[in-house]
């Protein structure tokens, strides 16, 4: 008798749900498809409960962008087709090792134990054209003053079938005999960076670079030239190269690390803030809709307009995680929540809170 007492005292002590809390979460759940829902509880919500659908709304479609330049690495450009980089950078880093070059990575920078100058000090030239395959120069440039000397490379032209520098004293005479051109690959191994480009063959037209913004801080310390050339030697002269192209592929992909962490912080914040306005505009979009002479809802504030704004986000937000994983690197991915919040504020605007007429 005693617990059945105790009992019926817990279930009296039990108090049922306050109805305004009952309300806010049944317009909570129904308004991801119901705007009616959404209007009703941006009215009678706390504000903090607007605060949460905003975070969560300018967050949600960013993830996939987020996700998206994590997945980016340095190699990237090259993991498609190599345009014999590959054998360029076997024969031209095994050249410059023969040829006594130590280019080693300490503190983060690299240092040469050879004086320095703007040639090249090691090149591949192909046996069946006669004209350079691949090209690598080290440098003490920084900054612009590298940029320029890149760029300089990048824009080089030989003539088809040699290793002969283009000559601007024979530019009348090559157009009368119809000389073609090429671009040699190169690498640019600097202080504090790396440059490489390669080229299409017999041709000027790039196949892929990366020209700037790498560095040296997520490279082990050593001999670069002996690390890219260590391989197994019982491999065949083919799986050698592979092998000694990959470990160069590694080297690109430690240079890229700080930038692409870089571009994936920027590019997220640049979202979320593009998305973070988007909202507050569209809050202003309805505060304005709303001030027809005949609107019921003329009574709404600047506040509850934009609280209707972010409760709306949400579902469009969801929408727009989604369309941004699908379509990961499209244009579409990343402006589908912009796109979807709007039409459904637009909606909203046209139905819901529309003039009586």
């Amino acid at each position: 008798m005693g617990n059945a007492k105790k009992l019926q005292k817990v279930k009296k002590q039990r108090k049922p749900m306050d109805p305004q809390v009952k309300r806010n979460l049944i317009n909570g759940f129904k308004s991801i498809i119901s705007n009616q829902a959404v209007i009703d509880g941006a009215k009678e919500t706390p504000w903090w409960v607007a605060v949460i659908f905003f975070v969560l709304s300018i967050c949600l479609p960013v993830i996939p962008i987020t996700v998206q330049y994590s997945k980016a690495y340095g190699a990237s450009f090259v993991s498609s087709y190599s345009f014999n980089s590959d054998r360029g950078i076997e024969n031209t880093f095994t050249k410059a090792k023969a040829d006594g070059w130590e280019i080693k990575v300490e503190n983060n920078l690299l240092t040469f134990n050879k004086d320095v100058t703007d040639d090249f000090i090691a090149s591949d030239i192909n046996a069946e054209t006669g004209q350079y395959n691949f090209l690598l120069y080290v440098s003490n440039k920084t900054g612009s003053e590298l940029g320029t000397f890149v760029n300089k490379l990048d824009a080089a032209k030989y003539e088809l079938g040699t290793t002969n520098p283009y000559d601007e004293t024979k530019a009348e005479q090559y157009t009368a005999d119809g000389t073609k051109f090429y671009t040699p690959g190169f690498v640019v191994l600097a202080k504090d960076t790396m440059a490489m480009a390669i080229y299409k063959d017999n041709s000027t037209e790039r196949a892929g670079a990366s020209l700037g913004g790498l560095d040296w801080h997520n490279s082990p310390s050593g001999d670069l030239l002996e690390r890219v050339l260590k391989v197994d030697d019982t491999l065949t002269y083919r799986q050698k190269t592979e092998a000694i192209f990959n470990n160069w592929k590694s080297v690109l992909n430690e240079t890229y690390i700080n930038q692409k962490n870089t571009t994936m912080l920027n590019m997220s914040l640049i979202y979320l803030g593009i998305y973070a306005g988007l909202l507050v505009f569209l809050g202003l979009m309805v505060f304005v809709l709303t001030r027809g002479k005949n609107n019921v809802y003329r009574y709404l504030n600047v506040w509850v307009c934009q609280k209707i704004s972010w409760w709306a986000a949400f579902t469009p937000a969801v929408l727009g995680m989604i369309v941004g994983f699908l379509l990961a690197g499209n244009v579409i991915g990343q402006m589908a929540f912009i796109v979807l919040a709007s039409l459904r504020v637009m909606w909203m605007s046209m139905r819901q809170l529309r003039q009586i007429q």
